[in-house]
């Protein structure tokens, strides 16, 4: 009811507009009743129920204002000039606009229709206004009852889409070339209908949001605007805008532009005849929900997988014969993307190797977990996939991985382990990648046992010898050695016959600091590997010249979970050796300076020269011995300086397992560099470390660095083997750890002169 400023008018009136109230009233009970009458609602008990409160409620509203105005004589001077108006809506409710005008004559308190802001016509006008949002509020439950009628329908047709896709997806639909596009015209065909009930019933901008949302159905944008509607839809891309876009596409690989080629209404890529118009219209379908086009770049890997009940025939044999010979093909041309790792992951035998049915299984597990850049590719050594993570972290996608392998090929996993590793990258314009690595589980080491076993034995010798040897400058030692022998000579008997127990005594401390220092380097391996579930090949002893041994190799069978495994099995061994020969080193040298005259007699020696081929040995030797004056490494290199064999032993192990520290390969310091610097730049430091020690042992007088990079070139070269999570680089603790003991490293083996 609209009222407007009163004027005159003749008594009774006021029955006439309250008559014409009681009849739209009567008007809307009608309607009300022929929305009761749609077959859509007839069977819908909810709705029958709300629509006759709104019959009753309206009724007595009608009543209550007739006998107001009856028994308050409301209706003397109220007499507005009427006119109606039908109007409706899409919906089809009609709305019925009484407009008048009233008298000025006094009303009742309280109905008069005030515009001087008195009491009276405020309580009137309220009045008024509290029954239009009565009835507005009715229409409103009218049009959310339907609007819930036509969501419940698409719920229903949505079910039936999920159920077709399913039954194609699992083979149900037939499997000939007509079969699937009559499928494919009855799936489009249900979709059609599902977006054309959505924008029928809240819109257009609504129901974008709408099915932008929903898992089965993406954004359209077939079908225009209503006339009366603005054209939302972007402008054209310029020229400058298409050329980047176009060169961004050219770096694309073909899978993901059969996704985007689908997403803009293209059967492929292929079928692109005009690529500016086909950006174009991929910028006008930027909208294409996330879900649909994963959907779209998963198709375009997976159309090609063999599906399990496939039979094979002689076409299906053909192809395979092409596939092998492109695959011979390819990797004749080569990959860099396995030269990073080891031989003894790259020259595995072939029945260990995982096939490609075997890569597919990891393959239909990425989904939208890793977003693949192409399909599993054969390498040496296994398949990798490159792509990009997609989860949190390196850790979580292997979780994930492992979890679904385990639970749905639980065989696979006694042979086979997944890998997120870092790769050489094909293509010119990147260093490297990430990829996943699908290997066997174990590796074995390349060289034969019995090789094994030959190098240690004469590791072990040539240790003895060594040892011996720093008795070799003590006159006194020699000559009562050479008395023995030729007593022993004499009387046809061998040393049992003659005491060398005092020899023993010098020469069993030198022995024992040098195993306690390597025994305790090799239990801190194995007992960390234990922990980390990882496993270890037995310790092979490699020779060196120089030394008494180079060290002891210990090759990883199993792959650790991560770089921070492999820095705390490769640190723990080497600190652990220089603790306790740092801890001899001091120990022997006092020794040495309380050793009785007798006994000092007797105690080996090792060459100035030999001594200043350690900063830090040198200067603690000249430290205690000398009183750090220099006078006595300052003496000729041939001059001998009598040790106590627990101080030669302590001195000799800190250039053993320092040497162990250089990161280069597949030392210890060299592992440690890969699990801090990544495979890439791991193989630049080694490069540039074996480049600076190959030239100072022409500027330096010293056997042991050529000793040790010879030994190094034949067994240690190689990287090691793989981690499972390769892309996730040590905390900064580890890598400050790693700087420490690297610069520990190089204290002891610079020269001091």
């Amino acid at each position: 009811l609209h009222h407007t400023q009163p004027s005159s008018s003749s008594k009774g009136d006021g029955s006439r507009c309250c008559q014409e109230i009681l009849i739209s009233c009567c008007g809307y009970i009608t309607r009300t009743f022929d929305l009761n009458s749609d077959t859509r609602n007839k069977n819908n008990p909810h709705i029958r129920i709300v629509l006759m409160m709104r019959c009753c409620l309206v009724a007595a509203a009608a009543a209550v204002l007739h006998a107001s105005v009856m028994l308050s004589d409301v209706c003397v001077g109220f007499a507005p000039p009427y006119s109606s108006r039908v109007s409706g809506n899409n919906n089809g409710v009609r709305n019925v606009i009484i407009a008048g005008t009233a008298s000025s004559s006094p009303l009742p308190s309280i109905l008069r229709m005030s515009t001087d802001g008195n009491n009276g016509g405020s309580d009137g006008q309220n009045e008024a206004q509290r029954l239009q949002d009565k009835a507005n509020r009715y229409r409103t439950e009218a049009e959310k009852l339907r609007l819930t009628l036509g969501l419940q329908k698409i719920d229903e047709l949505e079910g039936e889409v999920r159920e077709f896709v399913k039954k194609r997806e699992d083979g149900g639909e037939g499997s000939s070339k007509e079969q699937r596009e009559s499928s494919d015209e009855k799936l489009q065909d249900l979709k059609d209908r599902v977006e054309d009930l959505v924008r029928m019933s809240i819109g257009t901008e609504e129901s974008e949001v709408m099915l932008s949302g929903m898992p089965t159905f993406a954004s359209s944008t077939r079908g225009l605007p209503p006339p009366n509607q603005i054209d939302n839809r972007p402008p054209k891309l310029t020229e400058a805008e298409i050329s980047n876009a176009l060169s961004l596409l050219g770096t694309l690989p073909l899978p993901v532009k059969d996704a985007l080629a689908k997403a803009a209404k293209y059967p492929s890529y292929e079928s692109i005849l005009n690529e500016e118009e086909f950006i174009q219209n991929l910028y006008l379908n930027k909208n294409t929900s996330t879900e649909k086009m994963r959907r779209l770049y998963f198709d375009s890997f997976s159309k090609d997988l063999p599906s399990p009940t496939t039979t094979v025939d002689d076409g299906d044999l053909n192809a395979g014969r092409r596939g092998l010979e492109q695959l011979v093909q390819s990797l004749e041309n080569g990959t860099r993307a396995m030269e990073l790792f080891p031989r003894s992951v790259r020259e595995v035998d072939e029945d260990l190797l995982p096939s490609e049915e075997d890569a597919d299984v990891v393959f239909r597990l990425l989904e939208r977990n890793f977003m693949a850049t192409e399909r599993p590719m054969k390498v040496e050594g296994g398949y990798i996939i490159r792509g990009e993570n997609k989860r949190k972290s390196a850790t979580e996608l292997l979780d994930y991985l492992d979890g679904k392998v385990e639970k749905l090929h639980p065989e696979w996993t006694e042979r086979y382990q997944l890998s997120l590793v870092e790769i050489y990258s094909d293509s010119t314009n990147e260093l490297f990648e990430d990829a996943i690595l699908i290997s066997p589980n174990k590796w074995k080491p390349l060289a034969p046992r019995a090789l094994g076993g030959i190098t240690t034995a004469v590791a072990l010798f040539s240790s003895f010898v060594y040892c011996i040897d720093a008795f070799g400058e003590n006159e006194v030692v020699m000559q009562r050695l050479k008395d023995a022998s030729e007593v022993a000579a004499a009387a046809g008997t061998t040393y049992d016959m003659y005491d060398l127990t005092w020899f023993n005594g010098l020469l069993i401390p030198l022995l024992v600091t040098l195993g306690a220092a390597q025994g305790l380097h090799e239990a801190a391996h194995l007992i960390v590997a234990w922990s980390k579930q990882v496993k270890l090949t037995a310790p092979t002893i490699l020779p060196a010249q120089a030394l008494p041994y180079l060290s002891f190799q210990n090759r990883i069978k199993t792959s650790p979970k991560g770089y921070s495994d492999l820095f705390d099995i490769a640190f723990v061994g080497p600190i652990s050796g220089l603790s306790i020969s740092f801890l001899a080193l001091l120990v022997g040298l006092q020794l040495t300076t309380t050793v009785d005259p007798e006994t000092a007699q007797l105690l080996p020696s090792l060459p100035v020269g030999f001594l200043t081929q350690s900063t830090l040995g040198g200067t603690i030797v000249d430290l205690v011995l000398g009183g750090g004056d220099g006078i006595l490494l300052n003496q000729d290199a041939a001059t001998q300086v009598p040790l106590h064999p627990v101080a030669v032993g302590g001195f000799v192990g800190l250039i053993i397992h320092a040497l162990d520290l250089v990161p280069v390969g597949s030392t210890d310091g060299g592992r440690m560099s890969q699990a801090v610097l990544g495979r890439v730049w791991h193989l630049t430091l080694s490069g540039l470390v074996y480049v600076v020690m190959f030239l100072s042992s022409f500027t330096i007088d010293s056997s042991i660095l050529l000793g040790f990079l010879f030994v190094y070139s034949i067994t240690q070269r190689d990287m090691e083997v793989p981690c499972r999570n390769e892309v996730d680089k040590v905390e900064l603790p580890r890598a400050v750890a790693a700087l420490v003991s690297w610069l520990l490293a190089a204290l002891i083996l610079v020269p001091l002169r």
